[in-house]
């Protein structure tokens, strides 16, 4: 053991609850983008960061969002619907809609 140096029992490691609270997403915009694309978590967090960097990557939010209470509806998902519109709210207050020209 080398002295100063620290060990590996000595790093502190992050949960992905750590990462997320970090980059400032919830866990329901998260939830649209691996509902969205069917990616693993970790996937998921990193891409949905990604698309709020930008205007475009908002939009695909949104429409993520939207595309997924309508799936709900069509499949007769009521409560999955309201749950969707209630995220979406959220997400919208939060990060509204960029004015595109």
């Amino acid at each position: 053991m080398l002295r100063g140096m620290a060990q590996p029992e000595d790093y502190d490691l992050i949960s992905i609850t750590d990462v997320k609270d970090f980059i400032d997403l919830d866990k329901e915009t998260v939830y649209a983008v691996h509902q969205a694309l069917g990616l693993p978590a970790d996937e998921a967090i990193t891409l949905a960061h990604q698309l709020l960097a930008t205007e475009t990557g908002l939009i695909v939010l949104h429409h993520m969002f939207r595309d997924q209470i309508a799936d709900a509806e069509a499949n007769r998902q009521p409560s999955r619907a309201t749950e969707m519109r209630q995220a979406y709210a959220y997400f919208a207050r939060k990060y509204p809609l960029p004015h595109v020209l």
